[in-house]
């Protein structure tokens, strides 16, 4: 009788969970090279490729935070506590990556499927940081909508951030999910 055999790469896709505390040391240069050329392999209709990878790491973060902020203020946000905060937020994890949606006009791909293919990108981007040994989480929030904090980031008005990939080396237990059963999600036509 055949054993089933240990697979490192099912293990990674079916045990990930995102990890919120992220510490130092961040990915190297060739870690988030790797990353990106994770994310760059993501379905994608018509070779499109309508996603930008935007590296935010060391004191680029700080500035970030200010244009968070600055989004904020043209919202008119006047919360002291609030304002302060957006400040922070970029300092959560050594290394952000922003993951835009590029958006490109075609007669057979939506914009909803091209959201498809960024989306796939960041979650390529997560798996690769998590293969090789960061934990990473995935925020988004008004910001990512924000036409401030896009054109911040090198995007234009048909864009967004599909996710701000949170990517650092895990401090602390990772969290547990609950067990799913196969059945509430899996059928067959």
């Amino acid at each position: 009788m055949n054993q089933p055999q240990t697979n490192p790469h099912l293990t990674l896709l079916t045990e990930r969970v995102s990890h919120a505390s992220l510490d130092l040391p961040g990915p190297s240069p060739d870690a988030i090279a790797n990353m990106v050329r994770a994310g760059m392999r993501a379905p994608d209709h018509a070779m499109l490729r309508p996603w930008q990878f935007v590296v935010v790491e060391g004191d680029r973060r700080q500035d970030l935070g200010h244009v968070l902020q600055a989004s904020l203020r043209l919202r008119g946000v006047t919360d002291e506590t609030q304002l302060e905060r957006s400040l922070n937020i970029p300092m959560r994890a050594p290394v952000i990556i922003a993951v835009l949606l590029r958006y490109k006009e075609h007669p057979k791909v939506e914009r909803t499927e091209q959201v498809g293919s960024a989306a796939a990108a960041a979650y390529a981007v997560s798996l690769a940081a998590e293969a090789q040994g960061f934990g990473s989480i995935w925020r988004t929030g008004s910001y990512a909508t924000d036409p401030h904090v896009v054109s911040a980031l090198g995007g234009g008005p048909q864009d967004e951030v599909i996710g701000f990939l949170y990517v650092g080396t895990k401090k602390g237990p990772s969290k547990t999910l609950p067990k799913l059963d196969l059945e509430d999600f899996l059928t067959h036509f």
